[in-house]
């Protein structure tokens, strides 16, 4: 049993991703993965996550004061479901002063589909959209951006990366959009390019890659943990079309 000051040297970490439609959860101690679960969310996320995040840790006979390490998606994915995992680390972190890691979801992908060459990372945006980003590796498997997250088509995200000869594209699950990038790289007949299937449970992945993180030293607070949207908001857009009332504008723009 593990509670109070952890005396392992190795720091116990709890991954939360909430930025796509279901909930992945993951408790690792240093680089070694405990326990994971990956479950649909309903429309009770926020209200759940505490009681899916406390039954997992009881799984393992730890409380939530045992953790030392918060690991959490930052985006970018659904606008909701990332302030929930996010709000749901920061209050803990400044209630209890714990480090937090922030992850990417496309570091995610690239570090579960790595170490290669070059990875480009393509997460489903929806509205037949993806994001995508491409990353190197240092010699400790951390992905490195070689470029800036966007949001287009999976043929323009392929397009825009597509000069790299040994080149992995890794999707994270969704069928249609790695159906989508077979379609695409079939049409360009170009060598050196293919797709890598990760697995759904992004959360394990963020608690591996934030242990490497948190060994440099790259942590977060609640104050400065920011999240990545890469595109506005439905609110956001609306706001500049003028499409929202004159309360709501006000609340926005404060």
């Amino acid at each position: 049993m593990i509670r109070g000051n952890n005396t392992s040297e190795e720091p116990i970490i709890l991954a939360v991703d909430t930025s796509a439609k279901a909930t992945s959860l993951a408790v690792a101690r240093g680089g070694a993965l405990l326990r994971s679960v990956h479950q649909l969310a309903d429309q009770k996320r926020s209200e759940a996550l505490w009681g899916d995040i406390n039954a997992l840790l009881a799984e393992l006979d730890i409380v939530i004061g045992d953790v030392d390490v918060l690991a959490v998606c930052v985006g970018p994915g659904g606008f909701t479901g990332l302030r929930v995992g996010m709000a749901a680390m920061m209050g803990f972190s400044a209630a209890t002063g714990k480090a937090i890691v922030g992850v990417s979801s496309l570091e995610a992908t690239a570090f579960a589909a790595g170490p290669a060459a070059a990875v480009c990372a393509i997460v489903n945006a929806y509205k037949d959209e993806v994001y995508s980003q491409l990353f190197s590796f240092d010699g400790d498997g951390v992905p490195v951006a070689m470029n800036e997250p966007v949001v287009s088509t999976v043929e323009k995200a392929i397009e825009r990366v597509a000069t790299e000869y040994d080149l992995v594209f890794a999707s994270n699950g969704a069928e249609a959009v790695s159906e989508e990038i077979n379609r695409v790289l079939a049409a360009r007949h170009q060598a050196g390019l293919r797709l890598r299937q990760v697995e759904h449970r992004m959360a394990d992945a963020i608690a591996r890659l934030s242990f490497l993180k948190y060994k440099r030293g790259k942590t977060q607070t609640a104050a400065s943990l920011k999240a990545c949207y890469v595109r506005p908001s439905e609110a956001e857009i609306k706001l500049s079309l003028g499409l929202l009332g004159s309360k709501i504008k006000r609340s926005m723009k404060q």
